[in-house]
């Protein structure tokens, strides 16, 4: 009795211990993750963060699994948006097959394989052909049609290696698989350029969206048209009535309420592609974000001497 007793004790307990390291391994590789992420971030941006605290680990946790979802959702319609097509590819290549009398080299996986399968993923191809072929991008760090590529590219890929199985069972050589898929998803990283990075910034806050309007004290104001203006780019602020602040949709926030410092982008609106990497206080500068708001502002005389344009949402 009494050894029939312990031992769902013990295996209750080697679950337990089990679960506890597993999650202690999860909590590291996220982190590391995030650090990764954090670190690719800052490297593309030019920015230097400063005084990131012990308490920014959630921040780095948040920034992978943000990350993660963002690419994981893009990849998976990719992906799903490519079966058809796939599908199309088999039946033409054994058709082929069965006229030279050979087998059937390759299907797809019976778990999608299915008449109602291939007709909803025409129908989500069509909308992701049409953002890829006739949308453009409306602001100059959107990088849309990269994205869409990005997603396009890799998850029918994806489909490739994992979807479409041989006629005949056959041994893979996972890390031979393992290996492709990352020499594929970094070739499409690097060709393409997605604005993964930004996206991920923008659902944690740290990234102002386009179209978000930033407010700056009079100071602050006074010092990013003097920039502007000493390098040659076009910024319109604007007043806001009965205050000391100043405002914009022409700046964009790469870094904002994380440690001690902010970091801006000044586009030039008359030359998208021309912009200037700005370190700013961050008490000195918000971010109103918001849905359907209309921001008044009134043009008046600039500081420095020369009048900011009126730019009313």
């Amino acid at each position: 009795m009494q050894t029939n007793n312990k031992v769902p004790v013990d295996v209750f307990k080697t679950l337990t211990d089990a679960i506890e390291s597993y999650l202690a391994l999860a909590w590291k590789v996220v982190i590391a993750l995030g650090g990764l992420v954090l670190v690719a971030y800052c490297y593309f941006e030019s920015i230097m963060p400063e005084g990131l605290s012990l308490g920014d680990a959630f921040f780095l946790a948040s920034a992978s699994f943000s990350f993660a979802c963002i690419a994981l959702i893009g990849v998976g319609c990719g992906a799903f948006a490519a079966l058809w097509l796939l599908k199309l590819i088999v039946v033409v290549r054994n058709h082929r097959l069965a006229g030279r009398g050979l087998p059937p080299a390759s299907r797809l996986h019976r778990f999608v394989d299915s008449g109602s399968m291939m007709l909803m993923s025409f129908f989500v191809a069509l909308p992701f052909a049409y953002l890829l072929i006739f949308v453009r991008d409306q602001t100059p760090d959107g990088r849309m049609q990269a994205t869409l590529m990005f997603f396009a590219t890799v998850g029918a890929f994806a489909s490739i290696i994992f979807l479409i199985v041989p006629a005949q069972a056959q041994r893979r050589d996972v890390r031979f698989t393992v290996s492709i898929c990352a020499m594929a998803v970094f070739g499409a990283l690097v060709a393409t350029r997605p604005a993964l990075l930004n996206l991920a910034m923008v659902n944690l806050g740290v990234r102002s969206a386009p179209g978000q309007m930033l407010l700056f004290s009079s100071a602050e104001h006074d010092e990013l048209a003097a920039i502007a203006d000493a390098s040659g780019v076009k910024v319109s602020f604007c007043k806001l009535p009965g205050t000391a602040m100043w405002g914009t949709r022409a700046v964009r926030a790469v870094w904002y309420g994380v440690g001690n410092s902010s970091y801006v982008r000044l586009f030039d609106e008359a030359n998208a592609s021309r912009d200037v990497l700005v370190r700013v206080d961050r008490t000195a500068m918000e971010v109103l974000r918001g849905d359907k708001i209309d921001f008044k502002c009134i043009s008046a005389p600039s500081p420095t001497g020369r009048a900011s344009d009126a730019r009313p949402s």
